[in-house]
């Protein structure tokens, strides 16, 4: 059966039969919206409740004794704490010839403060999966009022008719707060459309999307990842196609778990040396402010070899319904192949990337649509089109390149 008669199989069911989110397409999500057994905040609403329950740390320190560490709090997400494992994993088990290493000193693994927030706490050091987690940390930061910046936390992302800002907060954050959060936006949806959506107009209605956290993001912490004391850790304006998919209707829910500016851990060169050796059988995924994603289908392998992990991942395990990752060498396939999602990557003069975003080569760099079958994929390649530049962005100059 082919795309166009799925999708008007599922808008012929019943009105009365319950919309199952997990697996759903976007097809299914506007039929049900349209027929009023859904809503754009109770679709919100019910991935917040998933992330809550499965979108946490899932990796165990390596520590020379295996002893247990004190229990730790990490960042909120989705109005949660997280909460570290204090078990840990004795070296020797891991590296069975321990005692016949001879090499610089092991970084054995440990909590420490993050730069970004001192009072959070983040996973530094080796690491290994943990079996049978149950969690899978696929979003590093969620578009939830007081928890979405850390330049704006808390209070100081006091929603403008609670009053004023407490002092102390930082200027910008007046503007900041300003900003609806992702429950907000769906409320507006819903007020504003009800079941009667313009679907030509807003083809992305209600589609609730996660990006690779090196895209721009006017209403969250946007860093590539990277942990820092940044003065400021959202920008002033979002990347060309996160507002194409906002224009039309998308929900901009979260930011997705990348390994860190894209990049990979190693030696930067230079005349300082490592004098310490990290191992690590996870692959190259990590991030120093939101942690290690984990493989959905055995919790002690990688996400994949490849910085979108958290892209690929929060659509497989029905975080997010889509996700816009990044790729450089193969940074969208290996994780849409580990995580068992569809992909289009389209060429980089196709769609662009590097107006708005944090790039790791600009010759290299291109933009991969994740979501749960091609169909869904080709839809939002569609709805990334701007109206009056098509693909064009000026921010880009490799969407210049002429093409037949």
């Amino acid at each position: 059966m082919d795309e166009q008669a799925c999708a008007a199989t599922r808008r012929a069911a019943p009105p009365d039969q319950p919309f199952r989110l997990e697996e759903a397409t976007i097809a299914d999500l506007h039929a049900a919206i349209r027929t009023g057994r859904t809503t754009v905040a109770a679709v919100v609403r019910h991935y917040l409740d998933r992330v809550r329950a499965f979108n946490g740390p899932a990796s165990l320190l390596v520590t020379a004794d295996g002893a247990p560490v004190a229990e730790t709090e990490g960042a909120v997400r989705g109005g949660v704490k997280l909460r570290f494992p204090t078990a840990t994993l004795k070296a020797a088990t891991l590296l069975p010839d321990l005692d016949r290493y001879r090499g610089p000193p092991l970084e054995y693994g440990r909590m420490e403060p993050t730069a970004s927030d001192p009072s959070v706490k983040q996973q530094f050091g080796m690491i290994v999966g943990k079996p049978d987690a149950g969690q899978v940390n696929a979003l590093g930061t969620l578009n939830i009022r007081g928890e979405r910046s850390v330049t704006c936390k808390g209070d100081f992302d006091r929603h403008p008719a609670l009053g004023p800002l407490p002092p102390g907060a930082p200027p910008v954050c007046e503007h900041f707060r300003h900003l609806p959060d992702a429950l907000e936006r769906a409320a507006e949806l819903d007020t504003r459309f009800g079941r009667n959506p313009d679907l030509e107009e807003m083809p992305m209605y209600g589609v609730v999307f996660s990006f690779k956290d090196p895209f721009d993001t006017k209403d969250m912490r946007s860093t590539g990842g990277g942990d820092a004391a940044y003065d400021i850790d959202f920008p002033a304006r979002d990347h060309v196609l996160v507002e194409q998919l906002r224009n039309k209707g998308a929900i901009i829910f979260a930011k997705a778990v990348n390994t860190e500016y894209n990049g990979r851990a190693g030696d930067p060169g230079g005349r300082h040396r490592p004098d310490r050796v990290l191992p690590s059988t996870l692959g190259y995924q990590r991030s120093s402010w939101a942690g290690n994603p984990a493989n959905p289908y055995d919790t002690t392998r990688s996400a994949s070899l490849g910085s979108s992990s958290g892209s690929a991942l929060s659509v497989s395990t029905n975080l997010v319904m889509a996700s816009l990752g990044e790729e450089t060498r193969a940074s969208c396939r290996g994780p849409s192949n580990h995580n068992a999602v569809a992909l289009i990557l389209p060429h980089k003069a196709m769609i662009g990337f590097d107006g708005g975003a944090i790039g790791a080569d600009i010759y290299c760099d291109r933009t991969g649509i994740h979501a749960r079958t091609l169909g869904d994929c080709a839809r939002i390649l569609d709805a990334l089109k701007d109206p009056d530049r098509g693909y064009y962005d000026p921010r880009d100059p490799f969407s210049t390149v002429p093409r037949s």
